[in-house]
């Protein structure tokens, strides 16, 4: 018997309909997606800052390969944090009282210090937990921020427990849960829905539960 949540989502979501979202190449474009998604309005302030960068380091195409971390860390560091934030991304928003141009430098070091440069480094890392527990440790990323950076570099299989995945929950089963409850209702419904829906993924899952609830 399907659970009460998958039943809500074969309800209310066209769960046939592919969600295609370009896919980011550059790990860097992919910390600022991540970082200035926190927070704040997806298409009126993330979208807008992810194509400052790129006009600025990537011929405009922020889908295309980027420079490595090591790179990304210089680019901030020449500029500086209140430099990176004003005058190349021209977003001065804060979290945990720091710039988000700072936290996004502080998780570029924090791949670092594990040997990350690349998204492929960030897939194909052998020990994810210690990724995750490396990058929560950074003042600002939350449970939102870290699952929502897995699912930029490639990770099928979580969502971005943020306040439309939080709302579709109280809409299905009629109260909120946790963060780490949240990824483990939906991957329970997702679980439960392929077999009707063979291409169904946690991450397309959010992607459909966003289109619906961001409007």
């Amino acid at each position: 018997m399907e659970s009460v949540f998958a039943i809500f989502c074969e309800r209310v979501l066209d769960l046939k309909k592919v969600n295609y979202y370009g896919e980011y190449k550059s790990l860097p474009v992919c910390l600022i997606d991540c970082v200035y998604s926190l927070r704040a309005k997806y298409f009126a302030v993330t979208v807008p800052v992810v194509q400052r960068y790129a006009n600025r380091y990537l011929h405009g195409n922020k889908y295309a390969e980027g420079p490595s971390l090591t790179e990304f860390a210089k680019e901030i560091e020449a500029t500086g944090f209140e430099g990176f934030a004003a005058g190349v991304l021209n977003n001065r928003q804060k979290l945990s009282g720091r710039l988000k141009s700072q936290v996004t430098y502080d998780v570029a070091k924090s791949l670092l210090s594990l040997g990350i440069q690349s998204k492929e480094d960030f897939a194909q890392y052998p020990n994810p937990r210690l990724l995750e527990y490396v990058i929560s440790g950074v003042r600002g990323i939350g449970p939102a921020g870290l699952n929502y950076l897995f699912m930029l570099a490639g990770d099928p299989n979580r969502c971005k427990p943020d306040t439309h995945i939080h709302q579709a929950i109280r809409d299905g089963i009629g109260h909120d849960v946790s963060d780490a409850e949240c990824q483990i209702i939906f991957s329970d419904a997702v679980k439960e829905l392929r077999t009707d829906y063979p291409d169904l993924t946690v991450r397309r899952l959010d992607g459909l539960i966003w289109e619906k609830y961001q409007g």
